[in-house]
């Protein structure tokens, strides 16, 4: 009875987790396009905005679960280097997000869960088969089909996707060790702090004066920087990345139906055969990753 118990939890556990990883896709979905929106205003200052908002709103969390606002001590060097992969990969992925469309570069930016298996294989010995090397290569293939190399003016903002993409499998990892450390309000406002801390200096030297509308989109895009982010870690809380990560891909989803509603645009050929290969090679490594585990 016991054992059936323990069963049904962990199963609710997983469904919760899933739902929190689709609101989380949707609110990245909404801060991605609110970032393409706001087309005038510095990219530093829209990485300030974007987690200023949060770390009000993770502090009120914070008191309310009773944790730590920097951590325990095993937990702070690990919050610290999850905040500077974080904060890198937020502000390499905002500077994409100024060139190319939003769902390529949400796509590109799912790569992040091959750099995840990568260095857990390297860093926590955590068993990596050889096919899902192979599922690698097919979505680096998926990156160059979406780069277009004969044009630079996608070639680069590509790349520095692609670098954004590092940066978060970074972060994921030491968000991964860090449920055994602290509790997920603890790790979204510690990296919120942090990056509207470190943004705050470039945010002065480039400060533009925001409009109105301009104001409207910097609060949809912390909004929905907010939910994506404590949800994401909630559901990592909730069960494990092999068995959630692949839900994170609504993300795409979500921002090409917005896009198309607030634009009518919508990948061309090129980028919807990258993508198209991109998340065949993440089903494919999830579903290697879940065979793993059982």
């Amino acid at each position: 009875m016991e054992e059936v118990s323990r069963e049904a939890k962990a199963k609710q556990q997983k469904n919760k987790a899933i739902v929190h990883m689709l609101i989380s896709s949707f609110g990245f979905a909404v801060m991605g396009v609110a970032v393409k929106m706001a087309v005038d205003v510095p990219v530093y200052e829209k990485v300030f905005f974007r987690n200023l908002f949060t770390v009000f709103f993770a502090y009120y969390l914070v008191k309310k679960n009773g944790a730590s606002l920097l951590g325990s001590k095993e937990g702070r060097p690990l919050l610290l280097m999850r905040s500077i992969a974080g904060m890198l990969g937020v502000l390499t992925m905002f500077y994409a997000l100024t060139k190319i469309d939003v769902a390529t570069a949400s796509t590109i930016q799912k790569i992040s869960q091959f750099w995840v298996l990568i260095l857990a294989g390297v860093f926590l010995n955590e068993k990596v088969h050889p096919r899902q090397y192979l599922y690698l290569i097919l979505a680096l293939v998926g990156v160059f089909v979406v780069s277009k190399p004969s044009a630079p003016d996608v070639l680069i903002p590509t790349m520095i996707c692609f670098a954004s993409s590092i940066f978060a499998g970074i972060a994921y990892i030491f968000v991964s060790k860090l449920k055994n450390y602290e509790k997920p309000p603890t790790v979204v406002f510690f990296f919120s702090l942090f990056s509207t801390v470190v943004m705050f200096i470039p945010t002065l030297l480039q400060f533009k004066w925001l409009t109105l509308e301009e104001w409207g989109i910097m609060i949809l895009m912390g909004t929905g920087a907010m939910c994506g982010q404590i949800f994401l870690t909630s559901a990592y809380h909730y069960a494990a990345a092999s068995e959630v990560s692949i839900y994170a891909y609504a993300n795409i989803i979500f921002s090409a139906i917005i896009a198309f509603m607030l634009w009518g645009t919508f990948p061309d050929t090129l980028s919807l055969l990258g993508i198209l290969l991109i998340v065949l090679a993440s089903v494919f490594n999830f579903q290697e990753s879940r065979r793993a585990t059982q």
